[in-house]
């Protein structure tokens, strides 16, 4: 009887082991599920946040987005047209200060246009038509750019006290040598410091937009030049002393999201976390 129930008491046991391992890995099971679960909602959540981005509410440019996304905005734009007030006519305001162009009354040249070859209307030619006043348009554009290569002769001279021959210098250049003037050096700083363009393609812009050959390297010299003439004005003193006698350096605030706005779930929360920042003096 004993032997009976010590055996009785191992099966006991091991069924017992045996039921919390079983126990145990449906537990880690439903754990792994759980959280399989919560990354998928989640790429749901992203992929719908995508889905509805296009040219209005993100840096995607219309022609990149989307068959869906231009479908919406045109159901958008004609929505708000719909809504639109009919007593307000459309373009700019009353008040509302124009970026139009204006006729010129000056303008730098002045030029005559063929006459019409054929009836705008019924589409007939024109050739020996009378008369019927003249119409007017302008046209604003930039002349074609072109690097302009001056040959300086540059008179020498001999001391009658020492007889040391001088040679002249030509304008922001030296003799002897080949260099680029103050224009193509200011197109430079330009570009890389208030365009905020690197120094390889800011050399690309200026060799197709004005005809300047210009290396990487030359860039990267037009800006240390600036630097040392800005140092050697005293420029770097007189601007910390103004930025010093400011209440606050900078402020600043994100245009957009840098928080994920969802929770645990992956449920949208409500808000636009952002960051300010403001920085000073001290």
């Amino acid at each position: 009887m004993r032997a009976a129930n010590a055996r009785l008491r191992r099966v006991v046991e091991a069924k017992d082991t045996e039921i919390a391992a079983l126990r145990a890995a449906m537990e880690a099971g439903q754990a792994r599920q759980a959280e399989v679960i919560r990354r998928l909602e989640l790429r749901v959540a992203e992929l719908e946040r995508r889905a509805g981005m296009d040219s209005r509410n993100s840096s995607t440019p219309p022609s990149r987005e989307s068959l869906a996304a231009k479908a919406r905005r045109k159901a958008a734009g004609r929505a708000s047209q719909r809504e639109r007030s009919r007593e307000r006519r459309p373009g700019g305001q009353p008040g509302h200060q124009g970026a139009g162009l204006e006729p010129e009354r000056d303008p730098d040249r002045t030029e005559r246009a063929d006459p019409p070859a054929e009836c705008r209307s019924c589409g007939a030619g024109l050739a020996g038509a009378g008369p019927a006043g003249r119409g007017w348009g302008q046209v604003w554009d930039i002349p074609p750019v072109r690097l302009e290569k001056v040959h300086w002769l540059l008179p020498r001279l001999r001391c009658r006290a020492c007889g040391k021959v001088t040679c002249a210098h030509p304008p922001d250049g030296q003799a002897g040598t080949v260099v680029y003037g103050p224009n193509v050096n200011a197109a430079a700083i330009l570009l890389g410091s208030e365009g905020n363009v690197p120094a390889e393609r800011t050399a690309m812009l200026m060799a197709a937009l004005l005809g300047a050959p210009v290396s990487a390297g030359f860039v990267a010299r037009a800006h240390e030049r600036l630097a040392g003439r800005l140092e050697a004005a005293g420029f770097d003193a007189a601007m910390k002393a103004a930025l010093r006698a400011e209440e606050a350096l900078c402020a600043d605030e994100t245009p957009v999201n840098v928080i994920r706005n969802a929770g645990d779930d992956g449920a949208v929360l409500a808000g636009s976390p952002h960051v300010v920042t403001i920085r000073s003096p001290g």
